[in-house]
């Protein structure tokens, strides 16, 4: 049963991705792909249900870890001023302060590192994890755990074959030969109360780890930075460093890409995984022809290139800010830095109608023609301000060229 939109409105304030750091822009070599015929609907599996214990022997060697390197470029700010978007508030990182008007500050550059989990596709190196996992990455670095009990994890530095951020999903591609694949199971069959197994690499640094719990619900519709999902839910532990590994029905066959979990203290118990069923022909299409990935993908959206926060009434009255989605991150090159937009900035109306949460904002652009010009009022510093954003078309693929 499907909540009520009022819940799931709720929910996605409460999730955080299963993702110890963040990156920003890519430049990474676009694998080859030609003559390749990979399937993912020729990986089933017809096994007989296995045991907690047999399952991870015969998966965890199809699960990878990922580490991600960026370069982030930032200004120093010079300022005593609270930030409530920084390191104290719930699921993000770094930030200035909110009021702050005193200048750029001196520009600084440092290494940023993240970390996330992998799925082996084919014996040849393709790989499969999240879009959020490898975003901006300027090296991408996977663990591929051996087959042999003591034996040391091989290291490979991987390529960008293509990602989809609207369905969150990337294929990378390692030098490998030999690897361990998965099989893959029917997600549109799931049963509530059945078993699953979740395999990843929790903190970055726990390689393989295994958790065990259940098929908590399905279709479970989250929203989590502009990327909608009708989810797979589980009270499999699920923790930071999870998202992009797999979780795994009785048989030892893939039925989800672990996605996100609840990042609310009270909550406990509440992991998410993209199933598998949803991405099956995306995934095929991005390896064998990644060209025409746009064509086959669902669910087009307008990406204006902002990461945002919601600015609750709780947090307006404390901050003395007023509500609407604070923008957390812009991405270089996109719609929204072209307009001007700027991290710090609180966006409280969009083409004309008033902007207080993220569903609000969405719902509106979504309604936006590609192509035309609409304003944005915001408040930066205090100061109201109307800037002019031109709707980009929907994307769909990122291909690293």
């Amino acid at each position: 049963m499907r909540h009520s939109r009022s819940f799931h409105r709720l929910l996605a304030l409460t999730l955080a991705l299963a993702l110890t750091a963040t990156a920003s822009m890519a430049s990474l070599a676009l694998a080859e792909n030609k003559g390749k015929h990979f399937s993912i609907v020729e990986a089933a599996s017809e096994a007989d249900s296995l045991s907690i214990t047999e399952i991870a022997d015969k998966c965890r060697t199809s699960v990878v870890a990922i580490e991600t390197e960026t370069t982030v470029v930032y200004n120093d700010y010079e300022s005593g001023y609270y930030n409530p978007f920084g390191n104290g508030f719930p699921f993000y990182g770094y930030g200035y302060g909110y009021g702050y008007d005193g200048g750029r500050g001196r520009q600084r550059e440092y290494t940023q590192t993240g970390a996330g989990s992998g799925v082996i596709l084919s014996e040849d190196g393709y790989i499969l994890t999240n879009h959020h996992v490898i975003s901006g990455a300027d090296k991408i670095t996977v663990y591929v755990m051996p087959e042999e009990e003591g034996s040391e994890e091989v290291t490979y530095e991987a390529t960008l074959v293509g990602s989809s951020e609207s369905n969150d999903v990337a294929v990378l591609k390692i030098d490998a030969t030999g690897l361990n694949p998965v099989t893959f199971g029917d997600s549109d069959q799931l049963e509530i109360g059945e078993l699953a197994v979740a395999i990843g690499n929790p903190l970055g640094n726990v390689h393989g780890s295994v958790t065990a719990g259940i098929i908590s619900a399905t279709e479970q519709e989250l929203n989590i930075d502009d990327v909608t999902i009708n989810a797979i839910q589980t009270d499999a532990a699920i923790n930071p460093g999870n998202s992009g590994g797999a979780l795994f029905d009785s048989y030892g066959n893939m039925i989800g890409l672990v996605y996100a979990k609840s990042s609310s203290v009270s909550i406990e118990g509440m992991g998410y995984a993209i199933p598998v069923n949803d991405i099956k022909e995306l995934v095929t299409t991005i390896i064998n022809d990644p060209e025409s990935v746009a064509a086959q993908t669902r669910g087009s959206q307008i990406m204006l290139g902002i990461t945002i926060i919601e600015v609750t009434e709780e947090m307006s009255e404390q901050y003395s800010m007023p509500m609407g989605v604070y923008i957390r991150e812009v991405s270089e090159f996109s719609a929204a830095e072209r307009a001007g937009l700027t991290k710090g900035d609180i966006i409280t109306e969009f083409a004309g109608e008033p902007v207080k949460t993220a569903d609000d904002l969405n719902a509106i652009k979504a309604e936006q023609t590609p192509g035309d010009t609409v304003t944005v009022k915001i408040d930066r510093n205090g100061n109201e301000m109307t800037l002019e954003i031109v709707i980009p078309q929907p994307t769909e693929v990122e291909l690293d060229k």
